[in-house]
């Protein structure tokens, strides 16, 4: 596999995603591709705990070979400890390992890595560079790209709202090394699928087409179909990225899936990978799009229902509803960032390749879309 680089030409920050097989042992030579430094410079390389010891070590040796002086630090890569302590040990270790303005931060790990490790880069020392190397699907075609940073917070009245307190923080370069797939659990391949329908979603025909045409050897962690659709698939959030860097518009609509699911991932009693929260936020979405006066999704809902189902996704929520359940879900989503003035927004799928961020959505909407999921 050759590597390839998808430029992401953010004015004023211009980075880039490499995607190749053996990346992370031949990092040093990547990051001087990329103009990025390491001779004599302090790194800090967080990693998630469960692979600090294999990958981690891998991805050190590499930094050192390159002239760095490098540190570790791990986390755990749960939603409930991404969190502010988090990073406090984070910019704690950084500290302890000397690093200044001109230190580096490396994330090694899947979306919640990155998004801790960036938020903590973004804020040391009023801002230093930053690597992401991600080791999942879900994170080298989405999470890793664009720049975005942050942390959970407590909602009052209980339960955590995703991602409410962080900062636009674009990495230097992105990394992502296929190889890693093969140690990856194949629920969690799975998780990075539906990301890949959404994106596919608002690409398009063609890009939807393709993963019916792959649906089975995705489904199973073909290889050689995961190292065609990374680049693919990344290339559609890095196009929308670079057009719209701090979601003033047209990047708003890769959220879709996220305004249900982000209520629906950390419910009590919910065991839910992120992708898979997506997934069933994406079926309400389209639900609730269906119910919009003008709108007929209802082939589009069951072409999405079908491939998320061909990837052995949940397209419902899987536990006993009681009459609480929908108001706690609808309390949460009260809470999304997309909100504005007080008024829900939703990420609504026409069509393949038709997907519209609409204000204002009224109640009974909103109510049809959580009970197709419940």
């Amino acid at each position: 596999m050759h590597d390839t680089r998808i430029p992401i030409d953010i004015p004023g920050h211009p980075t880039a995603l490499v995607v190749g097989a053996g990346l992370v042992s031949r990092l040093a030579e990547m990051c001087r591709c990329e103009g990025i430094a390491l001779a004599g410079r302090a790194v800090l390389v967080v990693v998630d705990d469960a692979i600090a010891s294999t990958h981690g070590g891998t991805l050190v040796a590499a930094l050192r070979g390159g002239g760095a002086r490098v540190a570790t630090v791990s986390i755990s890569a749960k939603e409930t400890e991404k969190a502010i302590p988090a990073v406090e040990r984070v910019w704690a270790a950084a500290l302890a390992h000397g690093l200044d303005r001109r230190g580096l931060v490396v994330a090694l790990g899947g979306g919640l890595t990155g998004d801790l490790a960036g938020f903590a880069a973004a804020t040391f020392m009023r801002g230093i560079d930053f690597v992401q190397v991600p080791t999942t699907l879900l994170a080298m075609v989405d999470a890793a790209i664009g720049g975005k940073t942050g942390v959970n917070l407590a909602l009052p009245g209980g339960g955590l709202g995703k991602n409410l307190a962080g900062v636009f923080w674009q990495p230097k370069a992105t990394f992502a090394d296929p190889d890693f797939l093969s140690t990856l659990p194949l629920r969690e391949v799975r998780s990075g699928l539906a990301e890949c329908v959404k994106h596919a979603i608002i690409d398009g025909e063609a890009r939807f087409a393709a993963l019916e045409r792959d649906a089975e050897l995705l489904a199973v962690g073909d290889s050689a179909a995961l190292a065609r659709l990374i680049p693919e698939s990344a290339a559609i959030k890095a196009h929308i990225v670079a057009a719209d860097p701090f979601e003033r518009g047209v990047r708003a609509t890769l959220n879709l899936g996220h305004t249900f699911g982000h209520a629906i991932e950390t419910l009590p009693g919910v065991d839910l990978l992120h992708g898979e929260a997506v997934a069933i936020g994406m079926v309400a979405a389209a639900i609730a799009a269906e119910s919009w006066s003008g709108f007929d999704a209802a082939p589009m809902t069951a072409r999405v229902t079908n491939l998320l189902r061909r990837f052995s996704l949940p397209t419902s929520l899987g536990i006993d509803s009681t009459p609480d359940l929908p108001l706690e879900i609808r309390r949460r989503m009260g809470f999304d960032k997309k909100n504005e003035g007080g008024g829900l927004r939703l990420i609504l799928p026409r069509a393949v390749g038709d997907v519209v961020v609409a204000s204002d959505v009224p109640e009974p909407v909103v109510e049809a879309g959580l009970q197709a999921i419940l």
